[in-house]
């Protein structure tokens, strides 16, 4: 959801969206941790109070429709979706995708206490918080020096870490996909470009996590990822890729699924602006994943949404895509064809 620095007339994101559904509530969040990403974008935790998490804390503070219904609202949110993010010292609200899983705004569960006694001699750690870490949600943050917002959380750490902001939770780009029965889908395909990977990486690390709603139908869920990027370091040594948004995230994903099995993921990377053909990305790519120097064509398209040695059925298949407008009108025109014309397994979400 983050805009490029190249935009010239920039749409408030609360305008932009105004059709989507939001919360109704307002959740107070810390800004806890800063991380650089790459050179152009910022991975930021905001930490949830417990409070918001916990009925049960002593420090809740009652608002008037919980004082109605006698049950506060807790901090939730489906993979996929944003954050409207309200800064007191900017007017507008600030549009990010969520990059974190709903496990994550999750209170920790309390440790067991132990009733072994440590040696006398032996040098005893400070206790742990009961509570473990603080629940969280994730924001990869673009540098946008135009976007008030974007330009606000690229301020130095110093100055806005510790800092209390004002989130909602909106969008309908989510993970599981409205109107289809999940007991029909064998074969997943997502299509990001750029930044369009912030939202499908939250998906991905869910699905990761052991999602039951699609073990309890899908043991073997097949899962294709078409990412097209960009290589920050065109001497494309496999240390560059360590720069490309959440790449890391997604081999980390496959390597842990080829030891579990729970899911078939296929990691297919394109990066646009690699012209040496000799390059050792190329030559010698890396196991988990396959490199391309080009764009995703039609027959990228065709291979994962119809299979290869699996053959799937458009019945049997959805996709979603997110990313600059022209690459996702496209993709979406191709595989709504490939699926019959069936538009209901087809997401999208574009930014700007």
């Amino acid at each position: 959801m983050s805009s490029p620095t190249s935009r010239k007339v920039s749409i408030p994101h609360t305008v932009r969206t105004a059709a989507e559904p939001r919360q109704n509530r307002l959740f107070p969040v810390r800004l806890s941790h800063i991380e650089q990403a790459n050179p152009t974008v910022r991975l930021l935790q905001l930490s949830i109070p417990p409070s918001v998490q916990d009925p049960g804390s002593q420090d809740q503070v009652e608002e008037p429709q919980e004082a109605i219904t006698g049950q506060p609202e807790p901090f939730t949110f489906f993979p996929g979706q944003w954050l409207d993010v309200h800064i007191p010292s900017v007017s507008n609200a600030g549009g990010f995708s969520i990059t974190s899983t709903p496990a994550d705004a999750q209170v920790f569960p309390l440790l067991e206490p132990s009733d072994e006694l440590a040696p006398a001699d032996e040098i005893v750690a400070p206790p742990l918080d009961p509570r473990g870490r603080e629940p969280y949600v994730e924001l990869a943050v673009q540098k946008a020096p135009s976007n008030p917002a974007s330009a606000w959380l690229w301020r130095p750490k110093e100055e806005i870490l510790g800092k209390e902001l004002s989130i909602r939770v909106g969008g309908s780009f989510v993970w599981p996909p409205s109107g289809v029965k999940l007991e029909e889908i064998r074969n997943v395909v997502f299509v990001a470009g750029g930044v369009g990977i912030n939202p499908l990486i939250s998906m991905l690390s869910h699905l990761n996590n052991n999602d039951e709603s699609v073990h309890h139908h899908h043991p073997y869920l097949n899962i294709n990822v078409l990412y097209s990027s960009k290589l920050l370091d065109t001497g494309a040594s496999e240390s560059a890729l360590d720069q490309i948004l959440f790449l890391p995230r997604l081999r980390e994903i496959v390597r842990s699924q080829s030891q579990f099995h729970r899911l078939r993921i296929t990691l297919n990377l394109f990066l646009s602006n690699l012209q040496d053909q000799s390059s050792p990305l190329l030559v010698q790519p890396p196991k988990d994943l396959t490199t391309h120097a080009r764009r995703i064509n039609q027959d990228d398209l065709r291979k994962t949404v119809s299979g290869t040695n699996t053959k799937f059925s458009p019945n049997e298949t959805v996709c979603y895509v997110c990313g600059p407008p022209q690459m996702t009108d496209e993709v979406v025109s191709t595989v709504t064809n490939l699926l019959d014309g069936q538009k209901d397994r087809v997401f999208f979400e574009k930014w700007w």
